[in-house]
């Protein structure tokens, strides 16, 4: 899961492609999802919880939501995403349950202002000025 969100953050669409469960490679659309991951600034990926996936599973489940920002505003793509092994005992992603939820971040009352030039509150290590700041 998380080599995938990183290819996502580095527009390597191939390895989508590769990491896609064979019977799942027909309906992907590889255009699209290269000017999704073009337009997105990526912000931070969190695992919410998993279910099975260990060595000796032939299946597992991954519930995560990640954090971009597109067209000015912050969006949580929420997911919970099946996979499995192949023949060669790779895990492949099935499918898919998304949903995604415009935000924007919520100061706590009285919390101080984030400077430009401090850490992103998003947690991406970046300059608030280069990041969510932009």
């Amino acid at each position: 899961m998380r080599s995938r969100y990183t290819a996502y953050t580095r527009s390597d669409i191939g390895y989508i492609a590769a990491t896609l469960a064979a019977d799942q490679r027909a309906a992907f659309d590889p255009v699209a999802a290269e000017g999704w991951a073009a337009r997105a600034t990526w912000l931070g990926l969190r695992i919410v919880s998993t279910a099975r996936g260990t060595e000796s599973d032939a299946d597992g489940v991954v519930s995560f939501v990640a954090t971009y920002r597109e067209g000015g505003k912050t969006i949580e793509h929420h997911e919970v995403s099946q996979f499995r092994r192949d023949a060669e005992g790779a895990w492949r992603f099935v499918e898919g349950d998304t949903r995604a939820v415009v935000t924007e971040p919520k100061r706590a009352v009285g919390a101080a202002k984030v400077g430009r030039n401090d850490p992103c509150p998003c947690g991406s290590g970046k300059k608030h000025k280069f990041c969510c700041g932009r």
